[in-house]
C-alpha cells in the first residue's frame, strides 16, 4: 500500500494535449441564462440606477424648443404688364429668378441676423435663477430694464442680480473688474451706477416675490444683450432648408431654451427676408432714378441759360429773300445741321449711361445682368450688350438650377461657374470698347457740323448763324431734358409696381413640446442602455465563468477516463436536520437521482461481497456529506445493512447532519480507547449505521494510515454489506487518498456552479499519479430548470437521461 504522505499530486504531462482557458471558448446558452438568474440583482439595479438618471435628467436637464415657419420666396413687378401695353414704353426693371441657394445662406447670415434682433425686443433678456438651471422670462416679464449707451458698452453680457423690497423699489447687484456694485433704486425712475444709467419698473411684484421666496440669494438677475453677438450666437440654433425648389418654399427653424422666443425669431427672419428682398430689388430703380435726376438738374441750368443768352442776343438777324440762293443754302445747311446734332445728341445721352455703367461695375465684384439690362433698356448700347448680357442671365439660372441637384464640387458647377466667369470678364472688357466707339463717332460728327457751318456767308456767320445756333442748341437741350422727364416717369412706374410676393405660408407658434430632452426617445435609450450594460457585465462573467455547470462540461475538459457517475438535482425545500432527503419523499426527483447512482456503481463492481465507498471533494462546501447520508439511506431500501464512517476529523460533519453524539467516533476506535460497540450509532434506518469522527485529534493522517485502520475495515466487511467513508476534502490535505485507493467505489463530488474547472484537473493528477482506475464523478446541485433535458450522463457504455422539469435544491 502506498504511504499517502507520499502520494504524488504533482502535475503530470496530460494525455490529450488541452490546455484548460481561462476563457469560454464555446458559447453556451443554457449557462448564460443560468448567470443571468443568478445576477438578477445587479441586472435589477443597472435598471433602476438607468431609470433613476433619466428622471433626473429630465426633471432638470434645460428643454429645447424648435419652432418653424414656412415662406414661399417669389416676387413681381405688376407695374410691367402696365408699361408693356404702352407702345412707346417697355417693361424696365425684369424680376430675376429668386436663387433659393443665396436665400438659404442670406438668413443664415451674421450681418442678416443682426437686423433680425434689432426689429426684437431681446435688447435684454430676463432670467430666473433656479437650483439646479435657469429660466428665461420671455415674452412677459415682471420688470422692464432700460439703459444708456455707456451700460451697453460696459456691461453687455454681464449678470445683474435684482431684488425687489416692493412694488416700488429694489436693488441691482453685479460685479465688475473683481468689484461689486450695488445700487438702490425706485421703480420707474433713472438712477445711476459706476458704469451707466438704468430705468427699472417693476411690473409684477407679487411674481418677483415669489420666485425670491424659492430661492435664498439672487432669485432674478438680467443680461444686456449685443445684437452682433446675438446674431453669432443664434447662427447655429437657425436652420433654413429647402422644402420644394418646384414650389420655392423654405422652411425657417430655430431652437431655444424658450419656445415663444424660438417661435418670434422664425418668424421675424421670414419676415425680414420678405422685406429686404423687396428692399433689394428697389436698388436697381433707386440708382437709375438718381442717375436721372442728376441729369435733369444739369440740363435744366444748360436749358436755364441758354434762354438768358437768346433773351440777351442784339437785334442783328439779316433778313434774306426766301427765293434767294442764299437762303437756299442755309435752309439745307440747317437741315443737314439738325440731322448731325440729333445723333449727337443721342450719343451724349449714351455716352453717359456708359460712363454710368462703367463706374458700377467698376466698383462692384460682381455684375448683375437683370441691372444692366435695366438701365440700358431702349438705348444703342443695350442693343450692342444684349446678346452678351442674356447669355450671361442664362448661364447663372443654368447654375441656380443644377445647383439643386449637384454639390458645389461637381465638375460640371465648376465648369459652369468658369464660363460665368468668363462671360462676365468678356462684358467687362466691352465697355472701354463701345465707350471708345461713341468718341470716335461723336468727334467725326463734330467735325462734319463745323464744316457745315464754314460754308455760311461771313455777314451770316456773324448775325444769323450765331442766333441760330442758340436756338437749335435750346431745342436739343430740350428734347434731351423730355427724354429724361419721359424715362424718369417710365422708371417711377415701374420701381412703383414692385410688390412683396414672397410670402409666409405657415407662421410658427410657441409649442409646449420640446425636441429635447424626448421623454419617450430618453426612457428607451435608458433601457436600451441598461439592457446592453447589463448584457456586457453577463458576457464577461460569462467569459470569465470558472464554474463546472454540468457533467458535458466535465467530460469535455478531463483528461482521464473517470466515470460521470450520476448528478444530484438542486433542492430548494427546507432541509431536515437530519439531511436525510430521501426517505421523506421517496419518488422525488432527488431520491431517484441516488437510485440512479446506486444503479450505476454495479456496473462498476457487481459481485456480492462487502464494498467501500469512499466519497471525497476538492474543498468543503461540495456536499460530499450530504451525498454521503442520502446515499447511503437509500441502499438502505434494498435491505443491504449500510455503515457510514466520518474520516474528516479534521472537520466533522456527520454527527451535526444526524444529530448524534460526537465524543466517541473514530479517533477514539483508531487508538483502542473505545471498542466498535460503544463507538457505532444508529440512526432513524433500520439498516443504517454511523460511526462520527469523534473528539479532532492531533494526527488524524496517521491514524488513517495505521493498521488499526485496515483491521477496522476488515472488521466491517463481515457485518455489513457498504461501508461509506465520509473522507475529508484532497484538495485541502492528503488523508483521503487513501481510503480512495483502498474503496471498491472512489467517488468525487464537485458541485455545480460552484466547484472550479481546475478541479476537474486535480482529479486527472490523482487518476494518473494514484491509480485511481475506479473513480467517478458525482454532480451535485444540478439545476434542472436551466436545461431538463441536457444532463445525461455516461459510465463503462451505458448511458442514462434525465428529462425532469423541475428540481430541487441542495447545499452542503
Amino acid at each position: 500500500m502506498q504511504n499517502p504522505d507520499e502520494v504524488n499530486t504533482s502535475p503530470t504531462p496530460r494525455k490529450k494535449g488541452k490546455k484548460l482557458s481561462v476563457i469560454n471558448e464555446e458559447f453556451d446558452l443554457s449557462l448564460f441564462i443560468l448567470i443571468a438568474q443568478k445576477k438578477w440583482r445587479w441586472i435589477a439595479v443597472v435598471f433602476l440606477l438607468s431609470l433613476t438618471i433619466t428622471v433626473l435628467y429630465l426633471r432638470y436637464a434645460t428643454r429645447v424648443f424648435e419652432e418653424s415657419t414656412t415662406i414661399q420666396i417669389n416676387s413681381q413687378n405688376n407695374a410691367n404688364m402696365v408699361l408693356a401695353q404702352q407702345p412707346t414704353m417697355a417693361p424696365l426693371f425684369q424680376t430675376p429668378d429668386e436663387d433659393l441657394a443665396q436665400s438659404v445662406e442670406l438668413m443664415r447670415s451674421t450681418l442678416f441676423l443682426e437686423e433680425v434682433f434689432k426689429s426684437l425686443p431681446m435688447s435684454v433678456s430676463y432670467f430666473n435663477q433656479g437650483t439646479f438651471k435657469n429660466e428665461e422670462q420671455y415674452p412677459y416679464v415682471p420688470y422692464r430694464v432700460t439703459f444708456d449707451s455707456a451700460a451697453f458698452k460696459k456691461l453687455n453680457g454681464k449678470k445683474i442680480y435684482l431684488h425687489a423690497f416692493s412694488s416700488d423699489s429694489g436693488k441691482i447687484t453685479y460685479t465688475l473688474d473683481q468689484t461689486t456694485v450695488e445700487r438702490k433704486f425706485k421703480s420707474g425712475q433713472l438712477f445711476n451706477t459706476p458704469n451707466g444709467n438704468f430705468n427699472i419698473s417693476i411690473i409684477n411684484y407679487p411674481q418677483i416675490a415669489d420666485i425670491q421666496s424659492q430661492v435664498k440669494k439672487d432669485a432674478c438677475f438680467f443680461l444686456i444683450n449685443d445684437n452682433k453677438q446675438l446674431a453669432r450666437q443664434y447662427s447655429t440654433n437657425i436652420n433654413v432648408k429647402i422644402l420644394n425648389s418646384d414650389a420655392k418654399t423654405l422652411q425657417i427653424s430655430c431652437d431655444d431654451f424658450n419656445d415663444a422666443k424660438a417661435a418670434e425669431i422664425a418668424n421675424a427672419v421670414a419676415r425680414i427676408y420678405i422685406k429686404y428682398s423687396l428692399d433689394k430689388k428697389s436698388e436697381s430703380a433707386e440708382s437709375v432714378l438718381k442717375f436721372v435726376d442728376e441729369e435733369l438738374d444739369y440740363e435744366y441750368e444748360k436749358i436755364k441759360k441758354i434762354e438768358i443768352a437768346m433773351d440777351s442776343f442784339p437785334n442783328r438777324v439779316t433778313t434774306l429773300n426766301e427765293n434767294s440762293p442764299e437762303q437756299t443754302i442755309i435752309a439745307q445747311n440747317f437741315e443737314r445741321m439738325e440731322n448731325l446734332e440729333d445723333q449727337v445728341t443721342e450719343l451724349d445721352l449714351n455716352q453717359k449711361l456708359l460712363t454710368h455703367l462703367e463706374s458700377s461695375t467698376t466698383a462692384s465684384e460682381d455684375i448683375n445682368p437683370n441691372e444692366l439690362l435695366i438701365l440700358l433698356n431702349g438705348s444703342d448700347i443695350g442693343e450692342q450688350l444684349k446678346g452678351d448680357l442674356d447669355e450671361l442671365r442664362q448661364m447663372m439660372i443654368k447654375r441656380q438650377d443644377e445647383g439643386f441637384d449637384m454639390k458645389p464640387e461637381s465638375p460640371s458647377l465648376i465648369d459652369l461657374d468658369k464660363l460665368i466667369e468668363s462671360q462676365k470678364k468678356l462684358i467687362t472688357q466691352s465697355i472701354p470698347q463701345i465707350n471708345q466707339r461713341i468718341i470716335n463717332k461723336k468727334a467725326d460728327l463734330e467735325t462734319q457740323i463745323n464744316t457745315i457751318k464754314a460754308r455760311y456767308p461771313d455777314h451770316i456767320k456773324t448775325t444769323n448763324v450765331d442766333f441760330m445756333k442758340l436756338q437749335r442748341l435750346f431745342t436739343i437741350n430740350e428734347k434731351y431734358y423730355d427724354a429724361l422727364l419721359e424715362k424718369k416717369t417710365e422708371y417711377q412706374i415701374s420701381k412703383a409696381g414692385f410688390v412683396p410676393e414672397s410670402q409666409i405660408l405657415e407662421t410658427a407658434t410657441a409649442s409646449l413640446t420640446p425636441i429635447s430632452p424626448q421623454k419617450t426617445l430618453s426612457f428607451t435609450i435608458a433601457i436600451m442602455g441598461a439592457f446592453g450594460v447589463s448584457t456586457i457585465i453577463l458576457i464577461i462573467i460569462y467569459l470569465f465563468y470558472n464554474n463546472i455547470s454540468s457533467l458535458e462540461e466535465i467530460e469535455r475538459i478531463a483528461e482521464s477516463p473517470v466515470t460521470l457517475l450520476g448528478i444530484v438535482p438542486l433542492y430548494t425545500k427546507e432541509i431536515p436536520s437530519s439531511q436525510f432527503i430521501v426517505n421523506h419523499n421517496p419518488k422525488s426527483l432527488l431520491a431517484e437521482s441516488f437510485r440512479s447512482i446506486r444503479t450505476n456503481l454495479q456496473f462498476i463492481a457487481n459481485d456480492d461481497t462487502a464494498k467501500v465507498i469512499a466519497i471525497t471533494s476538492t474543498i468543503s462546501g461540495e456536499g460530499k456529506t450530504f451525498v454521503s447520508i442520502n446515499l447511503a439511506g437509500l441502499i438502505t431500501y434494498s435491505g443491504k445493512k449500510v455503515i457510514i464512517l466520518d474520516l474528516d476529523m479534521r472537520r466533522p460533519r456527520i454527527h451535526t447532519a444526524l444529530g448524534m453524539d460526537n465524543s466517541k467516533g473514530m479517533s477514539t476506535l483508531l487508538i483502542g480507547k473505545y471498542t466498535f460497540e460503544e463507538t457505532v450509532q444508529m440512526s432513524e434506518f433500520e439498516n443504517l449505521h454511523v460511526i462520527t469522527a469523534g473528539p479532532i485529534p492531533p494526527n488524524p493522517s496517521e491514524l488513517v494510515i495505521s493498521k488499526k485502520m485496515d483491521e477496522i475495515l476488515e472488521d466491517l466487511k463481515t457485518k455489513y454489506d457498504i461501508i461509506i467513508i465520509d473522507n475529508p476534502p484532497v484538495g485541502l490535505v492528503t488523508d483521503g487518498i487513501a481510503m480512495l485507493q483502498k474503496a471498491d467505489y472512489p467517488i468525487y463530488v464537485m458541485r455545480a456552479d460552484y466547484s472550479k474547472r481546475e478541479f476537474v484537473h486535480f482529479v486527472d493528477r490523482l487518476y494518473y499519479n494514484n491509480h485511481l482506475e475506479k473513480l467517478s464523478f458525482v454532480l451535485n446541485g444540478v439545476d434542472l430548470k436551466r436545461n431538463p433535458y441536457g444532463y445525461g450522463y455516461y459510465g463503462y457504455g451505458y448511458g442514462y437521461g434525465y428529462g425532469y422539469g423541475t428540481g430541487n435544491y441542495y447545499e452542503a
